[in-house]
């Protein structure tokens, strides 16, 4: 006696059906998606910011040196650009001489670059109040300084997005420069002008 076998696998009509519901599933899982895409690049740039900051005070430190890190647009020389932003990537070096006309930092000859970092992805922002626009000094006890000398340039550096996948009260994160010259990092209590809402 022959037994017939039940055929197996999906007939083409439950194929179908479960690439729609496939697809209704991921069609609601992608808005998540990018807000965590945004978050995450968010967090991986301020970190990044945060961690150069942090190695220049150590350098300064054990360097007995003044290093400076500042904003750089061609990952060359330092950016006086009064429009330009921390986004386009910065510099770290050993800052011997300081001659930059003004209160301008300037990778000059006798000076020993430590790092470049990249620009960060376009959806970033990341600007400085007055006191941190343009660069970081620190000195060789791991005080922030002027170029000039002057006293401890107490700033905030905001990271923020622009995407529209983030609330306004989740896309901004400030990098805040203490008397000491310690950078700490802390969720924006407020988003500024200088990053465009979604």
């Amino acid at each position: 006696m022959l037994l017939r076998r039940a055929p197996s696998g999906l007939t083409l009509v439950e194929l179908l059906i479960g690439i729609a519901l496939l697809a209704v599933l991921l069609a609601l899982a992608a808005p998540s998606f990018q807000a965590q895409i945004a978050a995450s690049q968010l967090n991986s740039a301020s970190g990044a910011l945060l961690g150069s900051l942090m190695q220049a005070r150590a350098q300064a430190i054990r360097l007995g040196r003044r290093v400076t890190v500042c904003r750089s647009a061609d990952q060359q020389q330092c950016d006086t650009d009064p429009a330009g932003g921390w986004e386009s990537g910065w510099l770290t070096f050993v800052d011997v001489d300081r001659t930059a006309p003004g209160n301008n930092a300037a990778v000059s000859v006798g000076d020993t670059l430590l790092a470049r970092s990249e620009p960060l992805p376009a959806s970033l922002r990341a600007r400085g109040n007055s006191q941190v626009s343009q660069y970081i000094s620190f000195a060789a006890n791991g005080e922030a300084r002027t170029l000039s000398g002057g006293s401890n340039p107490l700033g905030t550096l905001q990271v923020c997005s622009t995407s529209t996948a983030l609330a306004d009260a989740r896309r901004a994160t400030d990098l805040v420069l203490s008397a000491g010259g310690r950078v700490i990092s802390r969720p924006a209590a407020s988003v500024t002008s200088n990053c465009p809402g979604p």
